[in-house]
């Protein structure tokens, strides 16, 4: 099923399907699957999915392998000049936003809750957190490809990530503890979210540490590893140490981001934004691949959470509207007053424009889904199994209504894309004026970041030893001969230019061959075409030269 969706994700970008989001297409291919296992008895009794069995499957998958790169690659590939020039907006938008919402949907579920099982006021909160998590990662990935205005981008994929960290200690500290006193729940999300991101740094401080003082650039595919590695180490040792690790690999990633290129080569640091780029992807689409398993288990558990799943999706709404409008205000206000000291900030506005967009892009997504299995034996198993099929419910709907109308949303609304947008700019340059976010980061930076990260010289001619030029040089010498092959200025590939020994070993430990564009398997095929070509033309020419010979009347002149 993996196969068939990636297969549908490829005709897709071939036909250029951009208004179907792939998720959904993918959410679909999972209820396929589903019904699969529902009609075998793989996953219990026949005309049953054994829900301990689909829950346990589901949350190894998901918390252990995707969810750690998902979270990786976006803190890695982060633009941290944009994120941290609207760092204090974009934290009013996760923090406060996120609270408000909350707030708001645990109150209409209890306004609600002759309809439906959640009827406490623990259990309210605690389901409002974890469907406050933000995923809009088909939005994102429609933003990155029709190219829209740098400063939406940002305020949307920065509001997602700070939104997922406070929604997920808010939720763990009431799931765990309690509703109990403000102060107390304060102290629990406080104590889980600085405790996340010292176990990040921290291990992204020692990455770095053994690039620097091991010379692990000298072994760029063991580099490109261990960074991909490190993501679920780290995620793992912050879940052991009782904080939420997603916080911790986001925090990881920015630092790993930002220093390791100090001390590999381009291409390891091109290689490995590859790798986790396509391996977030791939975990992606398992997240969605088993949100259709989970479809298919709604439905062989009677519907229970349909209902459920319909409010919450309309309570969302009302309270993303009410927490998004009266932030982006207070944003603008604020911005107003910054701009006397920094007039670029004037230009960087929150329209309203920017504030539909930004409620359009609430999907939710794998991260409520994990949060939800993870309700703890305070909660029974039918009002469980009934709140997993309602977030179930209300992610399908929403990428359904949303995720599949983010290309027409920004053409109503008139927002700039495409070529209307540079996309190389940035909201800041250089040569702009900066503001306190990044003066306390530049200095940080200055006084102990690189001081312990990097020292006190780059030492370029060491990284420049490291076999750069490898890859990009492989890939030109395989252009050359592939024209040089199509052209017939070559009959066959040229025996494979001898490397010296360690360019050789670099291209053994990168892709298991000297030879990664399978040259001469291409070179076997134009070979083989071209014979083929020959053997017809050359029957055609003996066909034409029988019929030279021809009276016109079917006999040859010798047989007349």
């Amino acid at each position: 099923m993996l196969l068939i969706a990636l297969f549908l994700h490829a005709w897709m970008h071939v036909k250029n399907l951009s208004s179907v989001p792939e998720s959904l297409v993918t959410v679909l291919v999972g209820m396929m699957l589903g019904l699969v296992l529902t009609i075998s008895p793989v996953a219990g009794q026949k005309g049953t999915l054994d829900a301990d069995l689909v829950q346990l499957t589901f949350t190894i998958v998901l918390s252990m392998a995707a969810l750690p790169i998902i979270i990786f690659e976006s803190g890695w590939s982060l633009r941290v000049r944009d994120f941290v020039s609207q760092f204090g907006y974009i934290m009013f938008f996760a923090i406060l936003g996120t609270v408000a919402s909350v707030v708001v949907v645990a109150q209409l579920l209890l306004w609600t809750s002759g309809h439906h099982s959640v009827d406490n006021q623990r259990l309210a909160i605690a389901f409002a957190s974890l469907i406050s998590s933000v995923d809009p990662v088909s939005t994102l990935a429609t933003f990155g490809h029709l190219n829209v205005d740098p400063l939406l981008y940002i305020l949307v994929f920065g509001e997602s990530q700070i939104n997922d960290a406070v929604a997920i200690t808010l939720f763990r500290s009431v799931n765990e503890h309690g509703v109990g006193s403000i102060a107390m729940l304060a102290a629990g999300m406080l104590k889980v979210f600085f405790g996340s991101v010292f176990v990040g740094v921290s291990l992204a401080v020692l990455a770095i540490l053994v690039f620097r003082f091991g010379h692990t650039g000298a072994s760029p595919a063991h580099a490109v590893l261990m960074i991909f590695v490190s993501c679920f180490f780290t995620f793992a040792l912050g879940e052991l140490l009782e904080f939420s690790g997603i916080i911790a690999v986001l925090f990881n990633s920015i630092i790993m981001g930002s220093y390791s290129a100090v001390h590999l080569s381009s291409e390891s640091m091109a290689l490995a934004s590859f790798l986790l780029k396509q391996m977030s992807s791939l975990a992606d689409t398992l997240i969605f691949l088993f949100s259709g398993v989970m479809g298919i288990f709604a439905v062989t558990t009677g519907g229970r959470g349909l209902k459920l799943g319909l409010f919450l999706s309309g309570f969302c709404l009302v309270a993303r509207v009410l927490a998004i409008l009266p932030i982006g205000l207070l944003s603008n206000f604020i911005k107003r007053l910054v701009g006397r000291r920094l007039p670029k900030e004037n230009e960087h506005m929150i329209s309203w424009k920017h504030l539909v967009m930004m409620w359009h892009s609430g999907l939710r997504g794998g991260i409520s889904l994990v949060l939800v299995t993870e309700l703890g034996p305070w909660v029974e198993p039918v009002v469980k199994v009934e709140m997993l099929n309602a977030t179930f419910v209300m992610v399908v709907l929403y990428l359904l209504l949303f995720g599949s109308s983010t290309g027409l949303m920004l053409k109503c609304l008139g927002l700039p894309m495409g070529d209307d947008v540079d996309p190389s700019a940035t909201l800041y340059t250089e040569a702009d004026r900066q503001g306190w976010p990044w003066r306390i980061m530049v200095a940080m930076r200055e006084r102990i970041m690189l001081p312990v990260l990097v020292g006190s010289e780059i030492a370029w001619e060491r990284t420049e030893s490291y076999a750069d030029g490898v890859v990009a040089e492989t890939l030109r010498e395989a252009r050359s001969i592939e024209i040089a092959m199509d052209s017939g200025a070559a009959e066959s590939p040229p025996p494979s230019r001898r490397h010296d020994a360690s360019t050789h070993n670099v291209l053994l430990d990168l892709f298991g061959t000297a030879d990664p564009a399978h040259l001469h398997c291409y070179g076997d095929v134009v070979g083989d075409l071209r014979h083929r070509r020959s053997l017809v033309q050359g029957g055609a020419s003996s066909g034409v030269g029988d019929s030279s010979l021809s009276d016109g009347s079917g006999h040859t002149p010798s047989e007349t």
